[in-house]
């Protein structure tokens, strides 16, 4: 018996079940009864056991369930566990494009949780969608994202990755940019409310607004990442056509994209996240990474300090002596929940490796 939740997974040997998401579940429930106002529809599109779409009924709002899975055998242990936890849903034995393309249903949220990465399902997710649908997507494809599967990357995604210190950041930008470009085919734009890298996966928490304005102003915020290897300048601009060299160093610099620019999170909902979380007592680990990612400032990109004491030939310096040093200097700067010695601030790189520079003489 697997107890995860209000959740008792008892048939797991013909599906998936990875205890690892434990986060990725919980901050998911956390989320939907912070935005979802009431009874609602969901689509659990890649069920597997069934253990998310079961904790959201039986922990959310989320009463009108629809699970989905493709193999038989995982579709076995599937219905056996929706009715070992005695929840009124609907289950088919099919695939996310034939369940699409043949259904009239429209969901408030959907959950895309698959093997792999996100591009073979978003366009027919996007068909039982409407206007104010949640979707709430996981990568687990990081090689690809994270620039060590470069080609499939720009196969898949139609981006070029970056494979360096800000790699995990640029690669949420992918997922969302692509789920941007994909829904503006839809006359659809983006809300991009909560976003997060951990462990092996990139998740997404998204809002989608029907009309071609704002399906516009998404793709607006449609960009390219730059990473000066010289003096190590990075920062994220929009636009469909990428600068050839960094402003600061006049140096060629690293260009990923197309990607996302804008924004990674809203405030408010992450509080209620949060706040729900510290409510039911969540773990520490996850208290601690909803703090973090409430207290990152939603300036693209980072530093990381150790790569620029490398570049500047020092030792090592402390990350947090360095945050309160900027600040003390008048820059905004946090942490960034994606690398803990890495800094988001915006304070240009000269600014950063000075800092830097003093505490090290002052050692």
């Amino acid at each position: 018996m697997y107890t995860e939740g209000k959740a008792r997974i008892k048939y797991t040997t013909d599906a998936f079940l990875n205890p690892d998401g434990t986060l990725s579940r919980d901050f998911s429930v956390a989320f939907i009864n912070a935005v979802l106002p009431g009874k609602s529809k969901a689509l659990d599109s890649t069920a597997a056991t069934g253990i998310r779409g079961i904790r959201y009924y039986q922990e959310t709002k989320a009463m009108d369930e629809t699970f989905l899975d493709i193999n038989e055998k995982a579709f076995d242990s599937l219905k056996k566990n929706i009715k070992f936890n005695k929840i009124k849903a609907k289950a088919y034995n099919t695939s996310i494009q034939e369940f699409a393309n043949t259904t009239k249903d429209r969901f408030d949220l959907i959950d895309l949780d698959p093997f792999g990465g996100i591009t073979p399902y978003i366009y027919d997710l996007l068909k039982v969608a409407k206007s104010g649908t949640y979707l709430l997507a996981t990568g687990t494809d990081t090689a690809v994202l994270c620039g060590a599967e470069r080609k499939a990357c720009i196969r898949l995604y139609d981006s070029v990755p970056m494979h360096n210190e800000l790699c995990h950041e640029v690669g949420v930008r992918i997922m969302i940019g692509y789920i941007a470009r994909t829904a503006a085919q839809f006359n659809m734009g983006i809300d991009v409310l909560m976003s997060l890298s951990y462990l092996h996966y990139m998740r997404v928490f998204i809002r989608l607004n029907s009309g071609f304005k704002s399906a516009e102003s998404s793709v607006g915020k449609i960009g390219y990442a730059y990473h000066c290897t010289k003096c190590g300048n990075a920062y994220c601009k929009a636009g469909q056509l990428p600068e050839s060299a960094c402003p600061s160093c006049s140096n060629r610099h690293d260009i990923s994209g197309k990607l996302w620019v804008g924004n990674l999170h809203d405030k408010e909902t992450v509080g209620k996240v949060s706040k729900y979380l510290s409510k039911h007592k969540a773990p520490k680990n996850e208290l601690k990474l909803i703090t973090t990612i409430g207290e990152e400032l939603d300036i693209p990109l980072y530093y990381s300090v150790p790569k620029l004491t490398m570049k500047l030939g020092i030792g090592s310096v402390s990350p947090d002596l360095a945050m309160e040093m900027l600040k003390e200097k008048g820059f905004k700067v946090s942490k960034t929940h994606m690398r803990d010695s890495c800094l988001k601030t915006n304070a240009m790189v000269e600014e950063v490796e000075g800092v830097i520079m003093r505490l090290w003489d002052q050692r």
